[in-house]
């Protein structure tokens, strides 16, 4: 049984920002959805695709995950396949890199991709069982979090996805809502791109958007952004933009403290992210910042979710609890 307490077990070595106790994210009773909008994507058609207030200037240690029902995997089954991250000097912040991450043949690939597969199914399990008020509490934790952290507040230009309720995604339909209806008191408004889905081949593109009418239920019933505004014009799409992206709100099934991120199989964000981090490097622009959001019992021990060539770390986690900084370059934004 999914326990309702929020991140309790072993304590992390990594600071965590933001909510200091469960307490306070279970007072946090807004409704799932403010903004009147389903936003999803179609669970059967995915399976077919393979400081401030709340944040703190006082960095607090805080227990994290320990209860996740993940956590009870045995290790053992996979740690032999893997080989261990490389990381910073110890001069330098600690960032997790996927380097040297090359099965020595196919048989430990698939094996590795066994081992996801079976993570994935207990996810879904667990997200399943989840009581639907802890998860509305942690929705609402983990959307005042980000609406509320400097990071967020001094991005120009972000990609967000668009949260869908039938896979059980944190959502995101207020940060996406409110950022589109409420400028900045210095009248500059945020740039918003959100997925389209192209095909079954990983590919996906992201598109501006300037409101919650922008999205329109495709074949499947999944929510994206036409290719084209109500005017016949073409949408702005971020791989074409002359000016770099900020910051990244990503989805995923399980997250690891080394940050490891399980997606659902499909393969297509892991793939957008490669392509965008190479156009930056080739326009000598700075990467983004890669922000996953996570409800509690999502959150793994490290070393049990596999890593593959194509995976892409995140750089920061934010849980109902707070914010956990993971690379160089998460840990520099939490100095505020």
């Amino acid at each position: 049984m999914i326990k309702s307490q929020l991140l309790q077990g072993n304590k992390t070595n990594l600071p965590v920002h933001g909510l200091q106790n469960s307490t306070t994210a279970s007072r946090l009773t807004n409704p799932r959805n403010p903004a009147g909008v389903h936003v999803g994507r179609s669970p059967k058609a995915r399976r077919r695709a393979v400081s401030e207030s709340p944040m703190v200037r006082n960095y607090k240690l805080l227990p994290i995950a320990a209860s996740s029902p993940f956590n009870r995997l045995p290790p053992t089954a996979f740690q032999p396949a893997l080989r261990p991250l490389s990381r910073c000097s110890s001069r330098s912040p600690k960032m997790a890199r996927n380097e040297g991450i090359k099965p020595e043949n196919e048989e430990q690939l698939k094996a590795l991709f066994e081992q996801k597969r079976v993570i994935r199914s207990s996810v879904r399990k667990a997200l399943k069982a989840m009581d639907p008020s802890l998860r509305s509490q942690e929705d609402n934790a983990i959307q005042n979090i980000v609406l509320e952290a400097p990071w967020f507040k001094s991005s120009q230009r972000l990609c967000a996805y668009v949260s869908c309720s039938a896979l059980r995604e944190v959502d995101t339909s207020r940060i996406l809502s409110e950022t589109l209806q409420h400028p900045p008191k210095d009248g500059y408004s945020k740039k918003i791109y959100v997925p389209r889905v192209e095909d079954k081949n990983s590919h996906m593109r992201m598109f501006n958007i300037s409101r919650m009418d922008d999205l329109i239920a495709n074949s499947m019933n999944i929510l994206e952004p036409a290719p084209v505004d109500g005017d016949g014009n073409e949408r702005e799409d971020v791989m074409l933009t002359k000016d770099p992206i900020d910051l990244f709100l990503l989805p995923g099934l399980a997250f690891d403290k080394s940050g490891r991120r399980l997606g659902r199989g499909g393969g297509y964000y892991d793939t957008f992210l490669k392509n965008y981090q190479e156009l930056a490097k080739v326009r000598n622009w700075k990467q983004p910042l890669l922000v996953a959001l996570s409800y509690s019992v999502q959150i793994m021990d490290e070393g049990i979710i596999p890593l593959t060539p194509n995976d892409v770390l995140v750089d920061v986690l934010v849980s109902p609890s707070g914010v956990i900084p993971i690379s160089s370059a998460g840990l520099d934004k939490m100095k505020v």
